[in-house]
């Protein structure tokens, strides 16, 4: 879940919540173990019909990770050159693109 808050710090995104959950949940979990994190963009209230793109709650998506999260994920990919970024199109989750770190840009 993103948290946003008006704070100089910024946010806490999911993607660097994830990883962080997830290191400090295991402590034998390295950065080289992180494979890949998925982001997605969900509308917490009922989009209008005029909102939705052929019936479907696209939000977003598909959504790139934020600067500060880029940073994080950049450093496992130092260890992990494997590293991917999963976005989907929409909300349904149908449709996904995986991509390799390098290709994103912030």
């Amino acid at each position: 879940m993103n948290l946003e808050v008006s704070m100089p710090t910024g946010t806490l995104c999911a993607e660097r919540n994830a990883i962080g959950n997830a290191l400090a949940s295991d402590q034998t979990l390295r950065r080289e173990d992180i494979r890949s994190v998925a982001v997605l963009s969900v509308s917490l209230a009922e989009r209008p019909p005029d909102e939705l793109v052929d019936g479907r709650d696209v939000a977003l998506n598909p959504l790139d990770p934020c600067g500060a999260c880029m940073e994080w994920l950049r450093k496992i990919a130092e260890v992990n050159p494997d590293f991917k970024v999963i976005t989907f199109s929409d909300t349904t989750c149908d449709s996904a693109i995986i991509t390799p770190i390098d290709y994103l840009t912030v």
